[in-house]
């Protein structure tokens, strides 16, 4: 009976393949059961009146006829099975190889690459050597057309020795976070000719190895990770960083991805309305955004707790209605200003019977309030006496003296 844990990991595995993924699955079966049939067909075909030492003959002339073409078509199969057969079960066991290195997974991916076109090469070779070709004049000749490539296709051989260079210089592995030209990502694989790199969202950026000229490995060094908390004006500084250092252990415990304890940097910035406080930590790269969250929600509640209060936005509202303090301290007043700002009309007063002694109530607004007299006009009192007195003897007219 079929496990179902093994049978939801199938059909998990089957719907993660996608379209693509799925047309290649289906060309691999089709490839080995092609493979698998004609070697059985070979082997048993001396009673097909088949040779296999005739069919396998190498630079030999083509004599014409059938019974010259058929065997090298046979040859030709038995070939191109064979050595893409051998080369893609090599392929498969290094690829799958328990490694714990990322450098050793880097060759082993490397020496992969290289054995897929190798074997391409040599079947090509092989294929037209049954045909009859010279294998000797064919390497000539594949010597002088290759310098010919080789002298147009330089950004071909420049990206091969770039991605040599790469893993002998040990610049990067498979799996170090690394950023490319502005793009952040994990490396996914290291060929011949290009690397491959995979960002958080499963973006693959495929770049030339020859045009990586500025990297930044991240996965060199511990990461920095950090937490960035907000305390009002009104807070006692010195106690929230004593409890910001007496709790670092706590926090700690909290970040199972903090690779040490959490640190109190001080204050990174007064703003307008708070206080702004740093604390880091260090964390592998690939482990830093969630390191991020675990620090807030510890802060978080380490603040909560302790009763520290949050700076929070606050609306100041301004009306001529409230110009006096005597309007603030008045609860219908508020009541009439906050009804105008909302939209509603003035509470309308009580109907009494108006006399024509009495006078009409005053509008809500427009209540007379008290004046009391400042203590500063008596003090200017003097003050302006004096500059009365000071006028009337500017414009005083002297008498003109007789002239002799």
């Amino acid at each position: 009976m079929e496990h179902p844990q093994s049978s939801s990991k199938l059909a998990l595995w089957w719907k993660n393949l996608g379209k693509k993924g799925k047309i290649n699955f289906f060309l691999r079966i089709a490839f080995w059961l092609l493979a698998i049939a004609f070697f059985v067909f070979v082997l048993f075909g001396e009673s097909f009146g088949i040779s296999l030492g005739k069919c396998l003959k190498l630079s030999v002339p083509i004599s014409g006829g059938w019974e010259d073409i058929w065997p090298r078509i046979v040859g030709s199969l038995f070939y191109l099975f064979f050595i893409l057969g051998v080369s893609r079960v090599l392929q498969f066991i290094l690829l799958h190889l328990p490694t714990t290195s990322r450098k050793a997974a880097t060759m082993l991916k490397l020496i992969a690459s290289f054995i897929k076109y190798a074997g391409l090469i040599v079947t090509i070779l092989m294929i037209i050597a049954v045909w009859g070709v010279d294998s000797n004049s064919l390497l000539l000749s594949a010597g002088i057309i290759g310098l010919i490539i080789g002298l147009g296709a330089q950004s071909l051989i420049s990206d091969i020795i770039a991605g040599l260079n790469i893993v002998f210089e040990d610049e990067y592995k498979v799996g170090d976070i690394v950023v490319v030209d502005d793009f952040r990502g994990t490396i996914q694989e290291i060929g011949l000719t290009t690397t491959k790199i995979i960002d958080p969202a499963g973006n693959v950026k495929i770049i030339n190895n020859s045009q990586i000229s500025t990297v930044v490995n991240l996965s060199d060094h511990p990461s920095i990770a950090s937490c960035l908390m907000y305390i009002d004006y009104d807070e006692d500084l010195v106690r929230v960083e004593n409890l910001l250092r007496d709790n670092a252990a706590d926090i700690k415990k909290q970040c199972p991805h903090a690779l040490d304890l959490p640190t109190y940097l001080g204050v990174s910035g007064l703003q307008d309305g708070y206080i702004e406080l740093k604390m880091i930590c260090h964390c592998k790269e690939e482990d830093r955004f969630q390191t991020e969250r675990d620090l807030n929600r510890a802060y978080c509640l380490l603040f909560l707790n302790s009763g520290i209060d949050y700076p929070y936005n606050q609306l100041m509202i301004g009306s001529r209605a409230l110009t006096h303090p005597q309007d603030a301290a008045d609860p219908e007043q508020l009541k009439r200003f906050f009804a105008k700002m909302a939209g509603d009309s003035a509470p309308k007063a009580e109907k009494k019977s108006v006399h024509a002694s009495e006078e009409p109530a005053s509008k809500p607004f427009d209540t007379p309030r008290p004046v009391e007299p400042s203590p500063y006009l008596e003090d200017a009192k003097p003050v302006a006496q004096a500059s009365k007195e000071a006028q009337k003897v500017e414009n005083t007219v002297l008498p003109k003296t007789p002239e002799k």
